[in-house]
């Protein structure tokens, strides 16, 4: 997930016009230290606004900038639509509905779920930064489960202990193939009312904090 990125009163007017298509703005000289600088993963948004009239906007989305120079934009953003623009038109980093709608869904996508069966369990990219309560009240056993296969980066699954019964049904949570958890192949859960949180950094790497 993309996130984004913010500077305080970041705005400027390009220094030169842009087609349509073009995919790269450069600002007005030494204006680009107003704004954001995104690493991998970020994007901040620039509103383009007409100059002559004040009233044709475009919202694009940044993923990078050098100086000056913001590149690549991703254009017509949020039900705008591309247009050409000229050297003195308007660009800002202004708050938009769809930052707005990003924060909120960040906030409620922590998913939680119960599972109630001992044995084998699914765990997927959909528990992502959520909670995975395991209440088995019936047919006990240990348990196993394997943590998703190419998670993005930084994301966290933990894995609850809701019926208090890890020390005599325990659970193993296995890395994906090819990867590891703190350096070793699996990880076993064996303490009542035990949360662990995995997390994967990206090289194949998770932690654990039991």
């Amino acid at each position: 997930m993309t996130i984004f990125i913010f500077a305080n009163n970041a705005n400027s007017t390009l220094a030169a016009p842009i087609s349509a298509l073009a995919t790269s703005v450069t600002l007005t000289s030494g204006s680009g230290a107003l704004f954001p600088n995104p690493s991998a993963g970020q994007q901040f948004s620039l509103t383009f606004n007409d100059a002559a009239t004040g009233l044709l906007t475009e919202i694009v989305y940044c993923t990078g900038r050098s100086g000056d120079t913001l590149s690549p934009i991703v254009r017509a953003q949020e039900g705008t639509a591309a247009l050409s623009w000229l050297a003195g038109d308007l660009a800002a980093n202004l708050l938009t509905a769809g930052q707005m709608n990003a924060i909120v869904q960040t906030v409620s996508i922590a998913p939680i779920r119960e599972v109630t069966t001992s044995g084998a369990f699914t765990m997927s990219t959909a528990d992502a930064n959520g909670t995975v309560g395991l209440n088995r009240t019936s047919a006990l056993g240990v348990s196993t489960t394997t943590l998703p296969a190419g998670a993005g980066q930084a994301q966290t699954y933990e894995i609850e202990d809701l019926a208090g019964n890890f020390n005599a049904y325990p659970v193993t949570v296995n890395a994906p193939a090819g990867m590891t958890i703190a350096g070793q192949p699996a990880i076993v859960l064996n303490v009542n009312r035990q949360c662990a949180t995995f997390k994967y950094y990206g090289g194949n790497l998770w932690s654990v904090n039991l």
